[in-house]
């Protein structure tokens, strides 16, 4: 942190940066996957564990709240299954530490990014278009893994389907005559669903 002026820095946003980057906290929160975002994995544990060093409070609806002074949006949660929660800033990443400047409180904070991002820049991408493609590929990677999710309960589903067929075709079978159809049914083998 020695080359940026933290002088300038809100306090709020230095002590967040730091309990996003410490790896002692990575299994409560961590920078996601490219460190466009950062995820709080296990809330109660981070709230009781993690806030009270930080702050002066184990208020999980205070730190979301100065979150959201600060211009972090909650990502959404795709899958709905697990608690974990996601938040992203476009001045806000792993690798942005020197941008922690100019984020500023409210409305502050919205005007300075439109005015970063509107800046002509001889950097190539502008901000505007990195935070776009970092939106992106967020929901890229989380609509892989909701895929992945989907699949995998489509194998479970078809598996127990198949199952309770085969248990039905047997139980039919033991009471059907010798050379039924169901008997036929019972030893041909499943389709598989790969």
């Amino acid at each position: 942190m020695a080359s940026v002026d933290l002088n300038k820095v809100a306090p709020f946003l230095i002590k967040l940066f730091e309990i996003v980057s410490s790896p002692a906290s990575d299994g409560l929160i961590c920078w996601s996957e490219y460190g466009e975002s950062f995820k709080i994995i296990d809330r109660t544990k981070f709230a009781q564990d993690v806030l009270p060093l930080y702050f002066k409070h184990d208020n999980l609806r205070s730190f979301i709240r100065q979150l959201n002074i600060y211009g972090f949006q909650r990502c959404p949660n795709a899958s709905g299954r697990d608690r974990t929660m996601e938040f992203f800033h476009p001045m806000f990443t792993r690798n942005g530490l020197r941008n922690l400047k100019d984020m500023k409180r409210g409305n502050q904070s919205k005007k300075l990014e439109d005015d970063v991002m509107n800046e002509s820049s001889d950097q190539p991408p502008a901000k505007k278009q990195r935070a776009d493609y970092s939106a992106f590929r967020n929901d890229v990677a989380r609509l892989q893994k909701n895929l992945e999710d989907f699949e995998l309960d489509l194998k479970q589903h078809t598996l127990q389907v198949q199952q309770k067929l085969a248990y039905i075709l047997s139980s039919l079978d033991e009471t059907a005559p010798e050379g039924s159809r169901a008997a036929e049914m019972v030893q041909r083998p499943m389709i598989s669903s790969n």
